[in-house]
């Protein structure tokens, strides 16, 4: 059955209960009420607890300060996001699916239900809780704790008292506001760091070879069914111990069939595939588009030069120039015969200008010395493999931020990190965890354990990240509204000492509904914007 129609019976279901049990007063005899179609629980039980923890109140006074600061860098920095994304819209052809904007589990496809939810429970207790602790070391009231259902716990709240909130210091309040998103925030660096410096540090290969992070469509190792994620081991009975291994080799005869051995979920397997370097992709209107070579395709011979390797090709080109025709010899995959021939189609190739790609592709690292230097306008790969080391996810998980020489490095590490369930990396599953087992003093747990607490650890950190940035926005009702108004307030206070207060909470008022119309309409441009691209 299809998922859309489990859910709205599911949905429909829920609705029919809380009908019933509204209808009954069970929900008025169980200190529950209605939320829309959500039940809210409320009890006073647990209010000792939050007591208990505020007690603390050097620490807690001082943690409120860091919070707000806290609060004011994220703020700044989502909001550089939003903007820098809004640049961006012009560029994606289709909108993003509308069950990616809800972070719900099991509504978003990326979000695991079974993590998603201890998760998002973590982060939901880690924000209210905070609240509740700053609302009592202000010396104001905690009427009650409780949970929202709506099919199953999809929010916790702690209710202070609103009147005695209002009316107390700007000070007070903003630290009760800012303590929910800044405790997200240093949680989810927390969990990163276990994820990261504790568990994938951990983790060692279980065999030596290249790992097959990619795998050019339509091509001989495609067609002969080798997958990303194998490790190869071999390549025509030489073991492959490293990516320097695989690079250097030397085909002995472009176009011929060769043997490799490769691991996939742990199975040993073998496969016969064209050997040489295979076009990875060609650019528009340059050489190797224009002479009719595609990707998939093996290169066997340039200027009557057999291409044996990467390093071969490299060096023909360079006794080249551009403008230059040259013979060439490629094979392409006939469906007739399920088999790889010489394509007589393609028998010369007429060579583009270097500077001439970079100006249109990379035109910031274009050179004058690129003027005249021979270019195919294509990619290439050994055998047709993106290859890298078997350690290439262990050392960037482990290190996230290893290598950063300025700010965009930085950038660029933090969007990797929360991307990874965008590529399929999160939960991290078989087979890239086919590939490592943990080590040193994580050496005694069982694989099953050690991958369900890894994977555990990441999504506590990218569901609490993600609600901390989310409440940081500057848009009431979200916790960052309330600190940018009680912010504003406290600006228009120092260089407007004539205003009343009454006048400069209208205006603080006004100030952050406009704000938050805007942020809101970034939001909403992102979602509808690449609508706008296709017409």
């Amino acid at each position: 059955m299809n998922g859309y129609i489990i859910a709205l019976l599911v949905f429909l279901g829920w609705i029919a209960l809380v009908y019933v049990l509204h209808r009954s007063k069970w929900l008025e005899k169980h200190n529950m009420s209605l939320m829309g179609p959500a039940i809210m629980w409320r009890t006073r039980k647990g209010r000792e607890l939050v007591d208990r923890i505020a007690s603390k109140e050097r620490f807690w006074s001082f943690y409120g300060k860091l919070a707000l600061w806290i609060c004011a860098g994220s703020m700044l920095a989502i909001m550089v996001l939003l903007l820098w994304e809004a640049t961006l819209v012009s560029r994606i052809k289709e909108p993003p699916s509308p069950e990616l904007i809800l972070g719900i589990p099991g509504v978003n496809p990326i979000i695991p239900v079974g993590y998603g939810i201890l998760a998002l429970a973590v982060a939901i207790a880690v924000h209210e809780l905070s609240h509740g602790v700053m609302t009592r070391l202000g010396k104001m009231k905690v009427l009650s704790l409780g949970l929202l259902f709506l099919v199953f716990p999809i929010g916790a709240f702690v209710e202070p008292d609103e009147k005695q909130l209002k009316e107390t210091t700007r000070r007070k309040r903003s630290k009760v506001f800012a303590a929910g998103p800044a405790s997200n925030i240093i949680v989810a660096l927390l969990f990163l760091g276990l994820f990261s410096s504790v568990m994938m540090s951990s983790l060692e290969p279980v065999r030596e070879g290249v790992l097959t992070v990619g795998v050019v469509d339509g091509s001989p190792a495609e067609v002969a069914g080798i997958k990303p994620n194998c490790v190869i081991v071999s390549v025509g009975g030489v073991q492959v111990l490293d990516t320097t291994d695989f690079d250097t080799r030397s085909s002995p005869s472009p176009g011929s069939l060769v043997t490799v051995d490769y691991y996939y979920k742990n199975e040993l397997k073998s496969a016969e595939l064209v050997d040489g370097v295979v076009v990875a992709f060609v650019a528009d209107d340059f050489a190797a588009h224009a002479s009719g070579m595609r990707a998939g395709m093996v290169f066997v011979s340039l200027n009557d030069t057999q291409i044996r390797n990467q390093a071969v090709l490299d060096d023909t080109m360079a006794s080249l120039h551009a403008g230059q025709t040259a013979n060439v010899t490629v094979m392409s995959y006939n469906t007739s015969s399920d088999e790889f021939e010489i394509n007589a189609s393609i028998d010369t190739v007429t060579l583009s200008d270097k500077w001439d790609y970079y100006d249109q592709y990379n035109s910031g690292k274009n050179k004058d010395s690129y003027r005249g230097v021979a270019f195919l306008g294509g990619g290439f790969l050994n055998l047709g493999f993106d290859a890298s080391n078997v350690t290439v996810y262990s050392s960037v998980l482990s290190h996230p931020f290893a290598h950063m020489s300025n700010p965009d490095d930085f950038t660029r590490s933090w969007l990797r990190l929360v991307a990874l369930p965008f590529l399929d990396l999160a939960p991290i599953r078989s087979p890239v965890t086919d590939l490592y087992e943990p080590s040193g003093s994580l050496a005694w747990m069982p694989d099953t354990p050690f991958w369900l607490l890894t994977n555990s650890f990441y999504w506590i950190f990218w569901i609490n990240l993600m609600v901390g940035l989310t409440n940081v926005l500057p848009m009431v009702p979200l916790d960052g509204g309330y600190i940018f108004r009680d912010a504003f307030d406290y600006i228009l206070s120092r260089i407007s000492k004539g205003l009343s207060k009454e006048k400069r909470e209208v205006w603080a008022g006004q100030v952050t509904t406009i704000l938050a119309l805007f942020v809101f309409g970034l939001i909403l441009w992102q979602i509808v914007g690449p609508a706008f691209n296709s017409l």
